[in-house]
């Protein structure tokens, strides 16, 4: 349902429960949310119709994907990926092989050597 009351309308939208949760925290900025978003949108499909953002949308903008990015639901930037995987202390990692138990059974075998697991 939209409707429109001055300059603004609202718009009702079913979404999931998980989703409403995550968002609470984020209820007052909501409108902002969604104008990042479909910003990103319309730059994946070169459908944007918009003018530059102003300085003040730049930085509200950083403000948003950083607390998204610590609540999780956004990941690290492409660049920062990068970087990482080239960074050259990570490149000389080698996998070892090791013999014997998997760990999970050693951890099992611990745990219920304990004395207050004896039944």
């Amino acid at each position: 349902m939209v409707r429109n009351t001055t300059s603004t309308e609202t718009i009702e939208i079913q979404i999931p429960t998980e989703l409403a949760q995550r968002l609470q925290p984020y209820r007052n900025d909501l409108t902002r949310i969604l104008e990042w978003g479909l910003r990103y949108v319309e730059e994946k499909t070169g459908t944007t119709t918009r003018a530059m953002p102003t300085p003040e949308a730049l930085a509200l903008q950083k403000r948003v994907v950083a607390a998204l990015r610590q609540m999780g639901v956004v990941g690290p930037e492409p660049e920062e990926i990068a970087q990482y995987l080239l960074a050259g202390e990570n490149q000389s990692w080698v996998p070892i092989q090791a013999s014997g138990k998997p760990a999970s059974e050693v951890i099992v075998e611990e745990r219920d050597s304990r004395p207050w697991t004896k039944r």
